[in-house]
């Protein structure tokens, strides 16, 4: 496929990929190098132009090699053996697009430096505490889901933030989410979420269109009256729990 792996011969675990010029020419901004068996980042030579790289489905432990690669916009991580986002992820300053789901994360780190971020990926890990992203100003889209939270915090500096998923998690209290003056889209099904107090937060969220709250305690004690609280308490919400709330509902609550 015009795609070639060699190792180099007194570091024997430096992998390194070379492309032919016909492969360069037809996917110069391109490169896939999904489901090759890789235990490591292989250094890539000659892809200064690069800004899409693939390494999905592979057996990675950790990033590496991407200082030589200015261009670079989208990094797909998923589906390896990351215990950790260290490295010279921190490099790659104009990042655009982070997609770490389905590691061994457990923690959010080294983001620092990626000021242009806008898609952060990192569900189905082992992260326990959402931190180290103040610096995110320009994150639209958060995916947290399938991690090990408890509570929600740590996201009042994502001013830019439209969209947050937080399924799947064992999250019991929501902090800060008020603070954010562009999200319109909370997605917390499958959490521990008992009472209306513990999600006070939301209810301050100026714009949210959409909530999914299904497969928490709240949402299974009354599903009328729990309906009807939430539309009462979100004057714009239009869809929860991916059902539209009626004319008829919102008269009623």
């Amino acid at each position: 496929d015009g795609i070639m792996f060699a190792r180099v011969r007194n570091q024997p675990e430096m992998l390194v990929v070379f492309r032919t010029p016909d492969e360069r020419t037809r996917n110069p901004e391109r490169l896939n190098l999904d489901r090759r068996q890789l235990d490591v980042c292989p250094f890539l030579e000659y892809e200064h132009r690069l800004r899409l790289l693939n390494y999905q489905n592979n057996n990675i432990t950790k990033i590496q090699h991407l200082e030589n690669l200015p261009s670079l916009i989208f990094l797909d991580m998923y589906n390896n053996k990351l215990a950790s986002l260290e490295g010279p992820v921190s490099c790659a300053r104009g990042l655009r697009v982070l997609m770490a789901g389905k590691n061994r994360l457990t923690a959010i780190s080294n983001l620092t430096a990626l000021k242009k971020l806008d898609v952060l990926d990192l569900h189905s890990n082992e992260i326990k505490q959402i931190s180290g992203m103040g610096n995110l100003t320009d994150l639209r889209v958060l995916n947290l889901a399938g991690n090990m939270l408890t509570i929600v915090e740590g996201l009042s500096k994502l001013s830019a933030l439209t969209e947050l998923n937080l399924r799947r998690n064992s999250i019991q209290t929501i902090c800060e989410l008020d603070a954010l003056p562009a999200l319109q889209r909370i997605f917390l099904s499958h959490n521990k979420i008992a009472t209306v107090d513990s999600m006070a937060p939301i209810f301050n969220v100026k714009y949210l269109i959409e909530l999914s709250l299904d497969g928490n305690p709240i949402s299974t004690i009354d599903p009328v009256i729990y309906r009807a609280v939430m539309a009462d308490k979100i004057a714009g919400l239009k869809h929860l729990d991916l059902k539209r709330i009626a004319d008829d509902e919102r008269v009623e609550a």
